[in-house]
């Protein structure tokens, strides 16, 4: 490993190991932000160990539970026409598709009886709990007729999707007429930002031909003239969240670095923009990244702010960052370039 930019000496792992695992290790990014090399849990996004996630460990790769499948295993149950909460509450799950997986065909009197069935799990589990917590005792036709009027309620609730589904062509397409009108009407553009502010807006690319990452910022002052944009390029595929950590981590270097404040960082990574606006213990290669990125923010800049932006409005950032995914090395944009030009015009119409 190259010290001074935490990088890969090819020369030396290629001599060191044979060409698979050679190729393996230099595919392996090394992120600078990461300073300390710690053991992590893998299974939780955030590195920490939890008893969900090792449950589900064991019990998708190290327990062989194929025998207890079977094919459409969940088709029956998932087709039930029944509140939310009868499938969060009954958890007998196995043994309604067991009788099910018995039926050779599914007319619409078994269906039916299927979601009475679910039904009345859910209200027995109602009162098992009524009797345990609040001492209350009820009767079985109490149980059966809760049941039968939550399914009744819930038919109810759902009358108007019934209504649509079963009205007149021609009313149907006005109706998706005036929709496509209002998505029209309602569609995300890019802002210009306030008198005396900048926009900064990033965004990250990855290509797996090229087996790069590619990071692309653009910035515009408040009559939405272009200032400068940068392409930056790594040589490795990282993990999406880790391309826009990344992302937001290289604009706020390179605009610190410029000496520049009262910037609107824009990313459309919105698991990004609450990473950094939270101060969860996140032990990850992103949470890495993220921690630099606040310290960055909070020693370097006074008055800027870091915010989340529809996909349509971040366009001419996720076009650098394509445009660098090809690119061998950093390119700075002190005019306009080709592959952004349209999309400005465009977004000033």
């Amino acid at each position: 490993m190259n010290l001074h930019d935490k990088s890969w000496n090819e020369q030396v792992v290629r001599q060191v190991f044979s060409v698979d695992i050679a190729d393996k290790i230099l595919h392996t990014p090394l992120i600078s932000q990461v300073e300390a090399d710690i053991v992590i849990w893998k299974a939780e996004r955030h590195g920490r160990y939890s008893v969900r996630s090792a449950y589900r460990l064991c019990a998708t790769e190290l327990i062989d539970s194929s025998y207890l499948w079977r094919l459409g295993y969940w088709s029956g149950i998932w087709n039930l026409k029944v509140p939310p909460k009868v499938w969060n509450r009954t958890g007998l799950w196995s043994s309604v598709q067991h009788a099910l997986s018995h039926t050779t065909s599914v007319s619409p009197t078994s269906a039916e009886l299927a979601q009475r069935l679910s039904t009345v799990m859910w209200s027995l589990w109602k009162h098992r709990n009524l009797r345990v917590w609040d001492d209350a005792t009820e009767t079985s036709v109490v149980v059966v007729e809760r049941a039968k009027n939550m399914v009744t309620d819930w038919q109810l609730a759902n009358i108007l999707a019934v209504l649509a589904s079963t009205s007149p062509p021609q009313q149907v397409l006005a109706t998706n007429m005036g929709a496509s009108s209002s998505h029209q009407h309602n569609k995300v553009l890019w802002q210009p930002p306030t008198s005396g502010r900048y926009k900064c807006n990033i965004d990250a690319a990855l290509s797996s031909h090229h087996n790069r990452t590619g990071i692309g910022i653009c910035v515009r002052d408040s009559e939405g003239s272009f200032v400068l944009a940068k392409s930056i390029t790594y040589p490795c595929i990282v993990s999406v969240d880790v391309g826009e950590a990344l992302g937001l981590h290289s604009a706020l270097q390179w605009m610190s670095d410029m000496q520049f404040d009262n910037v609107d960082f824009e990313t459309d990574s919105k698991l990004t923009v609450d990473a950094f606006l939270a101060t969860r213990n996140d032990l990850s290669e992103f949470g890495s990244i993220m921690t630099s990125c606040r310290s960055l923010f909070r020693n370097l800049f006074s008055n800027s702010r870091v915010e989340f932006v529809r996909r349509q409005a971040n366009a001419v950032a996720h076009a650098l960052a394509r445009e660098a995914t090809s690119l061998a090395s950093p390119a700075v944009y002190y005019d306009i370039p080709n592959c952004i030009e349209s999309l400005m015009i465009n977004e000033m119409l």
